[in-house]
């Protein structure tokens, strides 16, 4: 994009963030002052005689009811529009507070570690106030979302559900301590960012794995002690992603009564920012990517445990993940959101061995040469895309790193058919060095026919950890060790034409801090050393990675071909026009229904539905002109009809000036998830209706 255009893109971003505060404030402003919905300010004392700065929204002469209350180290008053939107739009009290030692609150910010007493004494104090009936709903993203994880670690009696998003439970080995690796770009960047930087020593002090210093920040020492239902809601693509699907089995599985059987996990193809749109990294996804459909899952969650309202978040399936796939062909397999009793879900695990001639495949290798590479602490590998937060974050291409003599590539043949591997990642290797510690890093991409190798995941690992992060075992020269490295997960299908590829090396930077190769405590070295790392790749050392591979369903006949869609065949750019279409399948299976709205959009693969069950979806054309809807479909078997449907012609003229957000849900959560993190609102995306089986259990 041109400079030209890309200031034109901030200047409407910041132009249409202006209209929204504005609408926002004036709004509160007005309602302020008419009595309606009143804000006041607190000092809670803790347990301790630390005050925290808490902010309470609320109608007058508010009856007891059900609480939302949300706990943030960004500054409350960044939050002032939440408060008065959950009022006023959703009817429920709200409790904004600063955390321990943040801007309007007393004593010392302490790095999370004061969350399991500081998160309950402020629910004590909510549960004794005339307007609270005693049960508090807690929500929010990040650093937000993990005072929630560690709060209900210490099992407060008025907490009653919570929405926890693009989070962790354990601060050591998904935000701290990846692999025993230091995540250099998003501790010390993030610390940084907060004026927090003096607690960086003791993290280093501290990088083995020890109760005594990290049982404050994790929850993996007291799942029984969970007793609460709670949403679990991450991105594929999210810094945190790994956290999210552990603190989901943790309260799913280890946690107490109230907790066992009650949590739901929503996973999306989604950077920890990228929540609000389908572009992430290098790549866009169709419009159902896009969130719209958690916010109304919390405020069912809520009425049902703060109010005795009915069950219909109980009625929703247990996991709900999408699928990525290959986005630049419109009706790829992939792209879509499925659902599951748990996570993960079934797969068979697929070794894909490295050959010698940098090929893997499924066939054990033969007796292959060894190959290595020099690993320089002082020129590692730049980091290029992945689970990132204050760095380019989601699916970059590898292609520039690719070819370093540092970097060891093993691509697989060209696929003859789609490839589906959903779950738990992991790379087997047998490896060696010269040097008495170093690291290895493995790399999964999906290489395009146009030779684009996008990034899906990757690991580290440190040596000296491989047996364990609580202990240091130091390698022995060229002796060969056989270790894991943790990729976390993925849901990703392969497109025929296309290959899968692993890369193995020692460093990516700034994501991990290279390591010295010298066996030092993290961080103390005065100096580095070149290490000669090696992979091994014959019979006895079969190094490989394993994929958790979902076997295609049977073919079967595909649904026949779609009506032409209905709906309003003029509209103005800017506006929200809604288009109706169905498709029936002779054999009843459930079907799947694809919009192509002609612009270089589409809905993405949306159901099941019901066969011949009629399906609305909206969307916003940004640009004047005259346009076909059509509408493909198949069967949750994945037998995909050829044909389209016939076209709609929808012709758009001039600009509207209506407000971008379609219902109060959708001006609430993007208020909510958007300001909670400190991001800019991002210029309104296509809403994408969800499907029933989303809103009522029902699971394919």
């Amino acid at each position: 994009m041109q400079k030209g255009n890309i200031l034109k893109e901030k200047r409407k971003t910041k132009r249409d963030v202006s209209i929204i505060f504005l609408v926002v404030l004036f709004s509160a402003f007005f309602i302020l002052f008419s009595g309606c919905i009143k804000m006041t300010h607190y000092m809670i004392s803790m347990q301790d005689g630390t005050r925290l700065a808490t902010d309470v929204y609320l109608t007058r002469d508010r009856l007891p009811h059900g609480v939302l209350l949300l706990r943030t180290p960004y500054n409350k008053n960044m939050l002032i529009p939440i408060g008065f939107a959950s009022v006023l739009l959703k009817d429920y009290p709200m409790v904004i507070q600063d955390m321990r030692g943040r801007f309007a609150s007393e004593g010392n910010d302490t790095g999370f570690r004061n969350e399991q007493t500081d998160g309950p004494d402020t629910l004590r104090w909510i549960a004794a106030q005339r307007w609270s009936n005693g049960k508090i709903a807690t929500i929010g993203p990040s650093a937000l979302g993990i005072p929630q994880y560690l709060m209900a670690g210490a099992n407060p009696p008025y907490l009653a559900c919570q929405c926890i998003q693009v989070a962790t439970p354990n601060l050591y080995k998904t935000a701290v301590y990846q692999g025993g690796e230091f995540r250099k770009e998003l501790v010390e960047n993030w610390l940084q960012s907060q004026g927090s930087m003096y607690l960086l020593p003791e993290l280093f002090t501290h990088e083995n794995y020890s109760l005594e210093f990290w049982t404050n920040v994790s929850l993996d020492d007291n799942w029984p002690d969970v007793n609460v239902p709670a949403m679990h809601v991450g991105g594929w693509y999210d810094c945190f992603q790994q956290g999210i699907t552990d603190g989901f089995n943790g309260y799913q599985h280890l946690g107490g009564d109230g907790a066992r059987g009650k949590s739901k996990l929503i996973i999306g193809p989604w950077t920890h920012l990228g929540l609000g749109s389908n572009t992430q990294g290098q790549l866009t996804y169709p419009e159902n990517a896009n969130d719209n459909f958690t916010l109304q899952m919390f405020f069912e969650m809520a009425e049902q445990y703060t109010m005795n309202g009915p069950d219909i978040f109980s009625r929703r399936p247990n996991v709900t993940y999408y699928v990525l796939g290959d986005t630049s062909i419109i009706d790829a397999p992939g792209n879509e959101w499925r659902t599951a009793d748990d996570w993960p879900v079934p797969a068979q695990q697929i070794s894909w061995y490295f050959q010698g001639d940098d090929l893997m495949n499924t066939t054990i290798p033969q007796d292959n040469m060894p190959r290595s590479y020099l690993y320089n602490p002082t020129n590692p590998v730049p980091t290029v895309g992945g689970q990132n937060l204050n760095i380019p974050a989601g699916p970059y291409d590898q292609t520039t790193v690719e070819t370093r003599d540092d970097v060891l590539v093993f691509t697989s043949p060209i696929l003859l058919e789609p490839y589906e591997a959903t779950g738990p990642v992991q790379a087997h290797l047998f490896v060696s060095s010269d040097r008495p510690d170093t690291d290895f890093t493995v790399k999964l991409s999906d290489v395009y026919p146009d030779g684009r190798s996008m990034l899906i995941t990757d690991g580290v690992l440190r040596m000296r950890n491989r047996n364990g992060t609580d202990h240091w075992e130091l390698m022995e020269p060229d002796t060969i060790y056989e270790v894991d490295v943790d990729l976390w997960s993925t849901s990703y299908i392969w497109n025929t034409g296309h290959q899968i590829r692993v890369t193995v090396s020692s460093s990516n930077y700034p994501r991990f801090l290279p390591n010295p190769n010298t066996g030092d405590a993290m961080n103390t070295n005065i100096t580095y050393a070149i290490a000669n790392n090696t992979l091994y790749l014959d019979t006895m050392h079969p190094s490989c990675l394993i994929l958790p591979w979902v076997e295609p369903k049977t073919p079967s006949s595909p649904p026949l071909k779609p009506g032409k869609p209905s709906g309003p065949i003029n509209g103005k750019t800017g506006i929200v026009l809604e288009y109706t279409a169905n498709a029936t399948d002779l054999d009843g299976n459930s079907v799947y229904l694809l919009f192509n709205f002609s612009d270089g959009t589409s809905s993405g693969w949306l159901g099941p539905y019901a066969s011949s069950e009629s399906i609305t979806v909206s969307h916003t054309w940004k640009k004047s002109g005259t346009y076909n809807v059509l509408v493909k479909a198949k069967d949750n078997n994945g037998s995909q009809r050829v044909e389209w449907s016939d076209p709609l012609a929808v012709k758009i003229t001039g600009k509207s000036g209506l407000s971008p957000f379609r219902n109060d849900n959708v001006f609430h959560d993007r208020l909510l998830r958007n300001l909670a993190s400190l991001e800019p609102l991002s210029e309104q995306q296509t809403r994408v209706d969800f499907p029933s089986f989303l809103l009522h259990g029902s699971s394919e």
